[in-house]
C-alpha cells in the first residue's frame, strides 16, 4: 500500500503562485476554494496550461492498426488536467499517468492479456479500436462498450482489458476528455448514458485513494474519423493510498467554482457512506428552492454517491455574476459517517475579478505637481501595473493596406490569413484597396471545438463613444451561405461579455459571391466606460463554405476601412510596473510617459496579474487643469 507522495517543489499552493515553468508542474496541487482569487488564478495557471494540447499530441500511430504512442508533453497535459480537478474537489492531487504500471487482471475476466502488459499500451489499443469500428454513415460504433466482442476490428485481450477497466470518450481526447468525464455532459447537448447520470466517469477520476491512471489517445483526423480517449481508472491493490482521511467529495466542489466546468449532474460521495435513504435539497442564496430531478443513489465507480440533476441557471456553463447555491443532504447512513452534510457552491466567471481594482485620487490636478493615488490590488497579485492613457479625439482608420501593423487582435484559424490581397482570388476584385480583412470558416468540423469554430478579430483600442457615435466600415460578401453571418459586437468589460450592434449581416445566396461593396454605419451606445469592438463570423447550421475545401476561392466575408466618429480613444503612453504589494502610485509627466499640459485629459488603469492572466480595473479619468 502506498502511503503518499513527497511534496513537489514549486507546485501550486493557496496564495503561492509560482511563475513558469514551475507552475507547469502536473501534480502536487492544493487550492483554497473559499478564496475566489485563488480559484481564478488556479484556473488560469493550471487548467489553462493544458489547453493547446492538440499541438503537443505527437501521436505515432495510424488508423490501419498501429496504436502508436503520444508525447510526454501531451501526457503531462492530461495528468495536469486530472490533478486540477482532484485539487478543486479536495482529494489528493498527486496521481500519475502512463507509468510502468501493469494492467489489472481479475479472476472473472473472460479475456486476459499478458500480465506484463502496461496500462498505457492497453489504453492505446482500446482507443484505436473505438475509432476503427466507427461507421460514419450510421453513427454507430459497436466498440463503445465495456465488454467489446472479439469480432471487432482491432480487438485484442489488452484492448478488451482497458475497455473493461477504463473510462472512454468518443469524439474528444486528452485534457478535453478529462473535462467531459467530470462534467458528464457534452456542452453541445449530445446524448448521455446511464454512466453520465450516475457520474461514473467523474467518480473514478476523483477516487481519493487512486495514485495511478493511464491515458490512451487517438487524435482523429475528421468528423468521420473523430478522436477517442480511454482512461484506465481501475487501480491495482498495491497502488492505493492508505492514509487518506475519508471526507465528503462534491461536484461542483464547495466554495467558488468555475462555471465553464459546471454540470447538470451534481454529486456528493464519500467512502463507506450509505446514501440509499438520503435526500437532497437545494436553494439559492436567498432560500428559494431549486428544482432537482433524476436522483440516483449509487455504489461502485469509486466511492458511493448520491447524484441529482439540475437545470436552468444551476446547470449553466456561462455566467457573469457570481451565483450561490446551498445544498443539504440528509439521511446518510454508515458507521462513523455524519448523517447530514451541508455546503454552498458559488458559480463564477473565472475571466472576471470581483476585487476592486479602482485607482482612487483627484480627478483634476496641476501639471507641475506630482499627484499620489491610492491602490488596493489583491493580496495574492503576481504583478501589478498602472497604465497611463491619453484621451485622444483624433480620428483613426484600420485598413489592411496600412504600412504599419494595424491595431488588430487576430482570433482566426491558423490555416488562412486575416489580411489578404483580394486580387489573389480570381474574379473577385476589391473592397476598397488591394487588401482587406478576411473572415471565413477554416474547416467544416473542428476536432477540438467539435463543430464549426466562430472566427473573429478585435480592434485593439479602448474606445469612449460620445453621443451620436458610430462605427463605419466597408464589406463585401464572398461565397457566403444564407446561414453564415457577420456581427459587430461591443464589450464594456474587457471581453468578458459582448453585445451585438444592429442586425447581423447574412449571406445572400448559397451559390454565388457578391460583386457589391457595401458601406455600413452602426450606432455605438454612449459610454463613459471604454469599450472594445470586434467583428465575429459564425454559422447557425446548414451548408457553409470553408477555406479548407476551397483555399483559392473568396469564401466568407471581406472587411476594410474601419473607423469611428463621435468617439475618443485611449492612447497608451506608459505602463508602470509596481511591486505587487504597492498601495500608492505617483502620477507625473515621468509616469505618464508624456508631458502633462494644461487642458489635457488622461485615464489611469490598474492592471493585476493572477495565474499568468492580466485583469484590467476600471478607468479613473484625470484632467490637467493648471500649469
Amino acid at each position: 500500500m502506498l502511503t503518499g507522495f513527497p511534496g513537489i517543489l514549486g507546485a501550486w499552493q493557496p496564495g503561492i503562485y509560482p511563475v513558469a515553468p514551475s507552475r507547469m508542474s502536473n501534480s502536487g496541487f492544493t487550492v483554497n476554494t473559499q478564496d475566489r482569487n485563488d480559484v481564478v488564478a488556479f484556473w488560469h495557471a493550471v487548467y489553462q496550461a493544458s489547453e493547446g494540447y492538440q499541438q503537443r499530441v505527437g501521436w505515432t500511430g495510424n488508423y490501419t492498426g498501429t496504436p502508436g504512442t503520444t508525447s510526454r508533453a501531451f501526457i503531462n497535459d492530461v495528468e495536469r488536467r486530472l490533478n486540477y480537478f482532484r485539487a478543486m474537489c479536495g482529494v489528493p492531487a498527486n496521481v500519475r499517468l502512463n507509468t510502468d504500471s501493469t494492467v489489472v487482471i481479475d479472476s472473472e475476466d473472460p479475456f486476459r492479456p499478458a500480465a506484463n502488459t502496461l496500462k498505457s499500451a492497453a489504453a492505446q489499443q482500446s482507443a484505436l479500436m473505438l475509432i476503427r469500428n466507427y461507421n460514419p454513415s450510421t453513427g454507430t460504433d459497436p466498440a463503445i462498450t465495456h465488454n467489446p466482442l472479439p469480432s471487432l476490428v482491432g480487438w485484442s485481450p489488452a484492448a478488451w482489458n482497458a475497455s473493461a477497466k477504463g473510462n472512454f470518450a468518443f469524439g474528444l481526447y486528452g485534457p478535453g476528455a478529462i473535462t467531459e468525464y467530470m462534467v458528464e455532459a457534452l456542452s453541445t447537448g449530445s446524448a448521455t448514458s446511464f454512466w453520465n447520470t450516475e457520474v461514473g466517469h467523474r467518480r473514478w477520476c476523483l477516487y481519493p485513494l487512486a495514485t495511478d491512471y493511464a491515458t490512451g489517445d487517438q487524435p482523429g483526423s475528421s468528423g468521420s474519423r473523430p478522436p477517442s480517449n480511454v482512461l484506465y481508472v481501475v487501480p491495482r491493490a498495491d497502488e492505493l493510498l492508505s492514509n487518506v482521511v475519508p471526507t465528503f467529495v462534491s461536484y461542483p466542489s464547495a466554495g467558488f467554482f468555475p462555471a465553464p466546468i459546471n454540470s447538470p449532474y451534481w454529486s456528493l460521495s464519500r467512502a463507506d457512506a450509505d446514501f440509499s435513504s438520503a435526500t437532497v435539497k437545494m436553494t439559492t442564496e436567498d432560500g428559494t428552492p431549486v428544482p432537482i430531478s433524476n436522483i440516483k443513489r449509487s455504489t461502485g465507480y469509486g466511492d458511493p454517491a448520491i447524484v441529482w440533476q439540475v437545470s436552468g441557471d444551476a446547470a449553466t456553463r456561462s455566467i457573469y455574476s457570481d451565483t450561490t447555491y446551498k445544498i443539504r443532504v440528509t439521511g446518510i447512513a454508515g458507521e462513523d459517517i455524519p448523517t447530514s452534510h451541508e455546503y454552498s457552491v458559488t458559480l463564477i466567471n473565472p475571466d472576471r475579478l470581483t476585487t476592486s481594482l479602482l485607482i482612487v485620487g483627484p480627478t483634476k490636478l496641476a501639471a507641475s505637481k506630482a499627484t499620489t493615488y491610492s491602490l488596493n490590488p489583491p493580496a495574492a497579485a503576481e504583478s501589478i501595473q498602472v497604465t497611463a492613457y491619453k484621451r485622444n479625439p483624433a480620428p483613426w482608420k484600420e485598413n489592411a493596406e496600412k504600412s504599419t501593423r494595424p491595431q488588430i487582435i487576430d482570433d482566426t484559424g491558423s490555416n488562412y490569413d486575416l489580411m489578404v490581397t483580394t486580387s489573389s482570388f480570381a474574379g473577385f476584385g476589391t473592397v476598397s484597396g488591394f487588401k482587406a480583412f478576411h473572415l471565413t470558416f477554416p474547416t467544416s468540423y473542428d476536432l477540438i471545438a467539435r463543430g464549426v469554430p466562430d472566427q473573429s478579430f478585435e480592434i485593439d483600442r479602448d474606445i469612449v463613444p460620445n453621443s451620436k457615435a458610430k462605427i463605419k466600415f466597408s464589406y463585401r460578401r464572398g461565397f457566403m451561405t444564407t446561414t453564415s453571418y457577420l456581427v459587430v459586437e461591443t464589450s464594456s468589460n474587457d471581453g468578458v461579455t459582448w453585445k451585438s450592434l444592429g442586425q447581423p449581416i447574412r449571406g445572400l445566396t448559397n451559390t454565388a459571391m457578391s460583386y457589391n461593396v457595401t458601406q455600413a454605419s452602426l450606432s455605438l451606445p454612449k459610454s463613459i466606460t471604454p469599450i472594445r469592438i470586434r467583428f465575429r463570423y459564425y454559422t447557425t447550421g446548414g451548408a457553409i463554405y470553408t477555406h479548407e475545401a476551397s483555399p483559392k476561392s473568396p469564401t466568407g466575408i471581406f472587411i476594410d476601412d474601419i473607423s469611428t466618429i463621435g468617439c475618443e480613444w485611449l492612447e497608451q503612453k506608459k505602463s508602470n510596473a509596481l511591486p505587487p504589494t504597492a498601495n500608492q502610485f505617483v502620477f507625473s509627466s515621468s509616469s505618464a510617459g508624456a508631458p502633462l499640459v494644461k487642458n489635457s485629459r488622461w485615464a489611469l488603469r490598474l492592471r493585476t496579474k493572477l495565474g499568468g492572466k492580466w485583469f484590467n480595473g476600471p478607468v479613473t479619468p484625470v484632467t490637467v487643469t493648471g500649469p
